[in-house]
């Protein structure tokens, strides 16, 4: 069979784009090391060289050229394959693989599909591979996931980089027009292996670890004529800006570091940040896991889309974004409200699941606190003007701007979520009482609809989810009532 190294693998493998060329490197990465090994292309689908990943686990074998089988044991366990055969036997259990089994050129080449369902139950040693990626991981091996994003940014192009743990970068211009940005940290697992960008000075950004090492390569323009890196978030987070020539920027917007709300070098003033301090609720925590269904729990899956969130803010607006909790603690509302004030935050949002005895609802809900919620007596002595307010009517100086965010919210909801109703709601809701800032919550589909759960969970769902509150965010940054904060 024809040995076919495609330019571009496209959607048979995934939604990513991941590029292919002879004699590139496939690596595998163990707990003991890695191994780089040829990855070959055929009909769209990924081999790999089998007997060079049994002599790296030190798991045997015997190569029968008369019978066409390779048959690999580990201790009384054996799996046999043959060639041009998508069957494989399992301690004499058949296994049907999705693509066949291929001996060409005295190499056994297996699709990458042969780790996860055949070697994993041989050897008891998990591999796990992304479709649309060019690498495996193996066992106990950890792989910080990497995120990256672009966007013209007036007279600059910023990359935005952001890593679940601190690493370093460092730049290397050997080839002016495709700088490599050389990451400390090996494995990484990039959220995207490359995308394009296409304005007067970026093309693509790719990233490439074919050599075993981490790297992030730039094509840029030739009217580059400065490239700055600036860390941030304890070198979790990295914004690199590029310059076109002739230009002088002595200031670069939206730089802050979003650990410690300290502006980075080379800021805007803060009033061109607008909303630039936010702060994400994940609902619920420690033991009040908060509503259930079969597959979630509201406390782990509002923890899963706060940090998408967070890192999607970051990104995209170069705020500084604080969560209640990063983990699966236990807080109560005064202690959220306050992570909210004691950093001057500009907006609140406390993410929530909704839950319904109506198994077939799916409608969602933002609310704002209720109108002078509380004691009667104090609130009818109490102006809105007022320097000094009980601490649960702090909401009242700020509920028409909170106002104002939900129905941005919802109205951006209702556009990036057509399928789902979204509704602006009052509440007696503790949290939203005595926060000095505009603050929502938003309730998100009903993890008693099996239907909506399932929507909750999938990656792809969540990442609509983030950008369209993010698009909302942002508008409400740009309103009126965003820039009086």
């Amino acid at each position: 069979m024809k040995k076919i190294f495609t330019a571009v693998l496209a959607a048979a493998l995934g939604a990513a784009l991941f590029i292919f060329a002879a004699d590139v490197n496939f690596p595998i990465y163990f707990p003991d090391g890695k191994l780089l090994v040829k990855a070959d292309v055929m009909n769209r689908t990924v081999y790999l060289p089998v007997r060079e990943i049994l002599g790296q686990m030190n798991v045997p074998y015997t190569d029968s050229v008369s019978l066409e089988t390779l048959t690999i044991r580990s201790g009384t366990n054996r799996l046999v394959v043959t060639k041009n055969s998508g069957l494989i036997s399992y301690n004499d259990q058949i296994i049907l693989l999705p693509n066949p089994i291929l001996r060409e050129d005295n190499r056994w080449l297996v699709p990458v599909e042969f780790l996860t369902m055949g070697l994993s139950r041989l050897t008891g040693t998990e591999f796990r591979y992304r479709p649309g990626t060019s690498r495996v991981f193996a066992g106990s091996v950890e792989a910080p996931e990497l995120e990256m994003n672009a966007q013209t940014l007036g007279p600059i192009t910023r990359l935005t980089l952001r890593c679940a743990v601190p690493i370093k970068l460092d730049v290397k211009r050997d080839d002016p027009l495709k700088p490599i940005l050389a990451i400390d940290r090996t494995p990484v697992d990039p959220s995207r292996e490359r995308f394009d960008h296409k304005d007067r000075l970026l093309r693509s950004v790719a990233f490439d670890d074919s050599d075993g090492s981490s790297k992030i390569v730039l094509d840029i323009t030739r009217d580059v004529g400065d490239l700055r890196v600036t860390a941030a978030d304890n070198n979790r987070v990295y914004f690199v800006d590029l310059l076109r020539k002739g230009d002088t920027v002595t200031q670069v917007p939206g730089l802050a570091d979003p650990g410690t709300g300290t502006a980075a070098k080379a800021e805007f003033s803060a009033a061109d940040r607008k909303v630039r301090v936010i702060v994400i609720d994940p609902g619920h925590g420690g033991t009040d896991t908060g509503a259930k269904s079969s597959i979630t729990t509201e406390k782990d899956l509002m923890l899963t889309i706060s940090r998408r969130l967070r890192t999607a803010l970051q990104m995209r607006l170069g705020a500084t974004v604080l969560l209640t909790r990063d983990s699966d603690t236990a807080l109560d509302n005064e202690a959220r409200s306050a992570v909210a004030n004691n950093n001057q935050a500009n907006l609140l949002i406390s993410l929530h699941t909704g839950i319904s005895v109506d198994k077939v609802a799916s409608g969602s809900s933002i609310f704002i606190m209720k109108e002078d919620f509380g004691d009667k007596s104090v609130v009818a002595s109490t102006s809105r003007d007022q320097l000094f307010l009980p601490w649960y009517l702090g909401y009242r100086v700020h509920r028409r701007a909170s106002a104002a965010a939900a129905n941005i919210l919802r109205d951006q909801l209702t556009k990036g979520i057509p399928d789902w109703t979204f509704s602006v709601r009052t509440a007696p809701l503790a949290i939203l009482s005595s926060a000095t800032m505009p603050s929502v919550l938003i309730e998100i589909g009903n993890l008693n609809n099996a239907s909506s759960t399932q929507m909750l969970v999938d990656a792809a769902f969540q990442t609509r989810l983030v950008n369209t509150l993010v698009d909302g965010i942002q508008r409400f940054s740009e309103s009126a009532q965003g820039t009086a904060n």
